[in-house]
């Protein structure tokens, strides 16, 4: 079966197609942000995914940020920090 790479923006006002970003070959030596989206207990997912990543790999460093709320696509300041300062962006969802 054939990858799709394509997946639906739903936070324009319109769904819009957009293609997914390159994936590493590894993340040693990567910047790793974890973004925390601001939802019920998202930080609990970070905080495993963080700890998974420390026993797996061999990152440069592991950032966390959070966006303030989780009802709009994050703040252009930030969403420019992260693009930025990381190699490699984990986003957070839970409830």
């Amino acid at each position: 079966m054939p990858k799709d790479d394509t997946y639906l923006d739903p936070t324009d006002s319109v769904a819009v197609p957009r293609k997914t970003a390159p994936r590493p070959a590894s993340l040693d030596g990567k910047v790793i942000t974890l973004l925390d989206i601001s939802k019920a207990k998202g930080n609990h997912l970070l905080d495993r995914i963080e700890e998974l990543l420390r026993e797996r790999v061999k990152p440069k460093a592991i950032v966390r940020k959070m966006k303030p709320t989780f009802a709009r696509p994050a703040p252009e300041e930030l969403r420019q920090e992260v693009i930025r300062e990381s190699d490699v962006v984990i986003e957070a969802l839970a409830d």
